[in-house]
């Protein structure tokens, strides 16, 4: 249950807000001096604060200069006179998430309550992704901050609180095989075996014997007894690389291991029970691969339990930037020297397709380090594919209408974007100022002269 905490002098708008809210679900806390605000904050869990500019004892701009700093997981919103917009403004600057005008709407200002709300879970769950991706960049798995990969980080996270099967889908290069050690590194598997394989390495005979063992005198060459991967991850986690390599005679064995968690090393006739979390990776279209019959579709169904697809690096470009971060960390660690990138050189990496991904990435930073004559790397020392490539433009929308003035297209534009911003925040208005980097009344003004409503 939200609770708030409303400072203002007029003990008879406090009566009237206090019962408002509390007949609405909210615990309210209430508080005519900035003394007796500074009390309830230390007592009372408002997470929402509302400060009136003029107090008997001290202005709402002091309070909130004091009150930001100290409660950082707490909003607090103006509420001023219209004769008070520039401190208004001058309050926004100092931390304020927003401001109402006196004497406010009932239905403004749950408004501003919802989205302070949203704000603050918000807030606190992007303070617990960090968590999560501190703890990546510790282990040294993967760093990702793009709203694409903060979901793959979340479904990461879901999957490994259980045992089911999980399929990584994505091309050569994004990370699959971090991810299914993450996966590993979060379960309580953590201290248990993680066993890789790639199914694209070996020929079927081989990859087959790697899997399941085999006995002695089994097939030639078979001078002794030899446990497989399965048993040696018996207890953790095996990692099934490149699944969709292996042949349908093989993708029969396998699934019955899927299923049963069993099977018979070669030449042998006991079956061999595994405890075992399977995880698979593939850069294929599985489920085209079974519409064509080149793939099981039952086995594609056992392993499909959770899928997890990693995107390529060309649609998160905003974790280009902290992935050369780290890859230069690990360059700087290795040769003990401050290699650096001019910020030029980072947007024109940024621009770059990637059509190696990750992977690419990393070769190629490693490449510059080790080609660079001095410590800042220069667009010289990466490959010739980086250096001769083009800027990935997007072609613009706005064209030219000859039969209307400058500054009328002007105004189509503005309003066009006005009406983006309006769409993106809910149609809030001072979220859309924010948005648009105004202020709500001059917001609210352009609304009125294009008839936004």
């Amino acid at each position: 249950m939200t609770s708030l905490l409303f400072v203002d002098d007029e003990t008879k708008l406090l009566r009237i807000l206090s019962s408002y809210f509390t007949k609405k679900g909210f615990v309210v806390h209430t508080a005519s001096t900035g003394e007796e605000a500074r009390s309830k904050l230390r007592d009372a869990d408002a997470r929402i604060i509302f400060l009136d500019l003029r107090l008997s004892d001290a202005t709402g701009i002091e309070l909130l200069q004091e009150f930001v700093p100290r409660y950082p997981n707490k909003l607090f919103v103006i509420m001023t006179a219209y004769s008070d917009v520039e401190s208004a403004v001058t309050a926004m600057k100092a931390g304020a998430f927003d401001y109402v005008s006196k004497p406010a709407k009932m239905d403004e200002l749950e408004i501003i309550i919802r989205r302070a709300c949203e704000w603050l879970d918000m807030k606190q769950e992007n303070r617990t992704l960090k968590e999560k991706i501190s703890k990546m960049m510790q282990d040294q798995e993967m760093i990702g901050v793009s709203p694409a990969m903060k979901r793959v980080f979340r479904m990461v996270e879901r999957a490994a609180e259980t045992d089911a099967t999980v399929l990584l889908e994505g091309e050569s290069g994004t990370g699959k095989s971090r991810i299914a050690r993450m996966i590993h590194r979060w379960s309580d598997r953590k201290n248990q075996p993680f066993v890789s394989v790639n199914c694209a390495a070996l020929p079927e005979q081989l990859l087959e014997s790697e899997l399941f063992g085999y006995e002695k005198g089994a097939f030639t060459g078979a001078h002794a007894k030899r446990k497989g991967k399965f048993e040696a991850a018996r207890n953790g986690t095996i990692f099934l690389d490149e699944i969709g390599e292996i042949s349908l005679p093989l993708q029969a064995k396998l699934l019955q291991v899927v299923q049963e968690k069993s099977f018979m090393p070669l030449g042998s006739n006991q079956t061999v029970h595994v405890d075992v979390r399977i995880i698979a990776a593939t850069n294929r279209d599985l489920k085209t691969m079974v519409e064509e019959g080149l793939f099981r579709e039952d086995l594609y169904y056992r392993l499909n339990i959770i899928d997890i697809f990693i995107p390529p690096l060309r649609e998160r470009k905003e974790d280009i930037p902290p992935l050369i971060e780290q890859f230069l960390d690990k360059q700087r660690a290795k040769y003990n020297k401050p290699f650096t990138l001019p910020p030029e050189l980072i947007d024109r990496l940024v621009e770059y397709p990637w059509p190696g991904n990750v992977r690419e990435l990393e070769n190629a930073v490693e490449r510059a380090v080790v080609l660079c004559r001095d410590e800042q790397l220069s667009i010289e020392d990466f490959p010739r594919e980086i250096r001769h490539a083009k800027p990935d433009r997007p072609p613009s929308d706005i064209a030219l209408d000859p039969t209307k003035s400058l500054p009328e297209q002007l105004e189509s534009i503005e309003k066009k974007l006005i009406l983006d911003a309006l769409e993106q925040t809910g149609g809030q208005i001072a979220a859309a100022a924010r948005l648009l980097s105004i202020s709500r009344q001059r917001l609210m003004y352009k609304m009125n002269k294009y008839s936004i409503r």
